[in-house]
């Protein structure tokens, strides 16, 4: 319980640095949906989606709070298709996890595709072991056997993201970053 408490005030932290922010709201809507709607479309696939990738693109071009936000709300609104359950609230962790990792390696992750798809490949993992924090608290289960059985859906994550973000690097920036000058 005192983990979700936790998770709720660093979500409302999060929202109330949103309102200071010079993203335009549009642009973030957009990538918010097409972060649900693609985790929405590639269900079938186990641990497979793009919105993970896409998160990673907008901590990388518009910063830690709008990528915050969308960390907080992909995983609420997806939820809303595919079901809510505790699970939820640690996708938010996991994902504000890999923004902030982005965040620190943000200046390196500008000049090299390379190293941006093994972040990528990096971010299934961490976001992997922290969704698993809500098994292991929820039902108890041992946070070492969770580990070893959730690794092949961990590759995927991580193999998916990996793959989305050299697809979608050059059309995310085309279509949503705005150079001035």
């Amino acid at each position: 319980m005192v983990t979700y408490v936790l998770i709720l005030i660093i979500a409302a932290g999060i929202m109330s640095r949103f309102e200071r922010t010079d993203i335009p709201i549009a642009v973030l809507t957009q990538i918010l949906a097409l972060a649900v709607i693609g985790r929405w479309l590639f269900v079938a696939i186990p641990n497979v989606q793009p919105s993970t990738a896409l998160l990673i693109l907008t901590a990388l071009y518009f910063g830690f709070t709008s990528a915050a936000m969308l960390a907080l709300f992909v995983p609420i609104l997806s939820g809303l298709l595919l079901g809510l359950g505790p699970f939820v609230l640690f996708q938010f962790l996991g994902w504000l996890l890999v923004v902030l990792v982005v965040i620190l390696l943000k200046p390196l992750l500008r000049h090299s595709r390379w190293l941006l798809a093994f972040v990528g490949l990096g971010a299934g993992f961490l976001f992997g072991w922290t969704a698993n924090l809500s098994f292991a608290e929820v039902i108890g289960a041992d946070f070492v056997k969770l580990l070893v059985l959730s690794l092949p859906f961990d590759v995927a994550h991580g193999i998916g993201n990996a793959v989305f973000l050299i697809l979608l690097h050059d059309l995310f920036v085309r279509i949503f970053v705005r150079e001035d000058g």
